[in-house]
């Protein structure tokens, strides 16, 4: 009887294969498994972060809405005349069911958190130093309270009229003086480009405007008064106090507030009304940056709302001129109301 070896061989043989086949097998699903996981993983994520940041859209431009109504509406109520922690005046002519009585926000930048969770200050145009409509010597003063030498300061006001005055021709008025879109503008002047660092972060874009207006002193801030116009602080205190109580409406206030400093005031340099240009900023509470919204409500088109927003920019939350925020205030109305309802809250 022969033995042949070469029958026992090929079963062996084509089993391990068969077990080595399934191994790979399983392992390529694992591979494909995991990938899948991972892959709805982080669309689920990416869809949680879309609907955080829509929700986020929309409470910022549910505020904004409701703050560019009440302006366009209710002009004088937001003019600095009274605040949230006021006596309720009488209603007159204002609805109560529609924007509380006493509850105005104030445009001199002070900041208010509401109870529905979101931050809000208004800041009137014509709350900050006029680049165009100003003096020289308060623009001078200015530049020193900034930090800028004395003897470098005359060069850049001239070289700022001149670039001012070099405005298009116009046949009816002849020379038209410059429009300026933002206060960032004069350091492409060569004499005031070096000073672009030191100047931005002293606060330039918080103290002047490139709009041509009086300043308010119902909606000025301290350093804008102590800059320009070189008040004492105990004056520039005393004047703020008051005007909370007693807005600013005659030069007789004025003096009443300063006494002998009211001299150093401008006679034909300030106001006692905001300007058409109003500065919105908003932030959630506790955020790390503030959304700033420049709105005009100058419109005289009849075809167009009563006003148009004229720049959108993103500020660092220390941008905000709050030194110590207020207690959120729970008061009933347009502005304290939950900003967005749906299931999802």
């Amino acid at each position: 009887m022969t033995f042949d070896p070469r029958g026992l061989s090929p079963p062996r043989r084509a089993n391990g294969f068969v077990l080595v086949g399934v191994i790979w097998f399983l392992a390529c699903m694992s591979l494909v498994v995991a990938a899948a996981v991972i892959w709805i993983d982080r669309s689920r994520e990416g869809i949680e972060a879309e609907q955080q940041l829509l929700l986020y859209t929309l409470d910022e431009r549910s505020m904004l809405s409701r703050l560019i109504w009440m302006t366009a509406t209710h002009r004088q109520t937001v003019a600095g005349l009274t605040t949230p922690e006021s006596i309720p005046p009488e209603p007159g002519n204002m609805d109560p069911s529609i924007l509380a009585a006493g509850s105005e926000i104030p445009m001199d930048g002070r900041e208010y958190c509401l109870a529905n969770g979101r931050c809000i200050a208004l800041i009137d145009g014509a709350s900050r130093l006029s680049l165009i409509g100003s003096e020289p010597a308060v623009l001078n003063a200015l530049l020193r309270y900034l930090g800028v030498p004395a003897e470098d300061i005359p060069k850049m006001l001239v070289e700022l009229a001149q670039y001012l005055k070099s405005g298009q021709q116009s046949a009816e008025a002849g020379f038209m003086q410059r429009r300026m879109h933002s206060p960032m503008e004069v350091f492409l002047l060569p004499s005031w480009h070096p000073w672009e660092e030191q100047l931005t972060e002293r606060g330039w874009g918080e103290l002047v405007t490139v709009r041509e207006t009086a300043l308010n002193l119902n909606t000025a801030s301290p350093e804008v008064l102590k800059a320009g116009w070189q008040l004492p602080a105990s004056g520039i205190a005393r004047l703020v106090n008051l005007r909370l109580e007693h807005p600013i409406l005659h030069a007789a206030d004025l003096e009443a507030m300063l006494g002998s400093y009211a001299a150093s005031v401008p006679p034909e340099g300030w106001a006692r009304l905001p300007s058409t240009t109003v500065l919105i900023r908003t932030r959630p509470v506790g955020g790390q940056a503030l959304h700033e919204y420049l709105l005009s409500f100058e419109s005289t088109d009849l075809r167009l709302p009563p006003w148009q927003l004229l720049q959108r920019r993103t500020l660092p939350i220390h941008a905000s001129t709050v030194a110590v925020p207020h207690e959120p205030h729970s008061t009933p109305g347009l502005l304290a109301a939950p900003l967005v309802a749906g299931p999802w809250r």
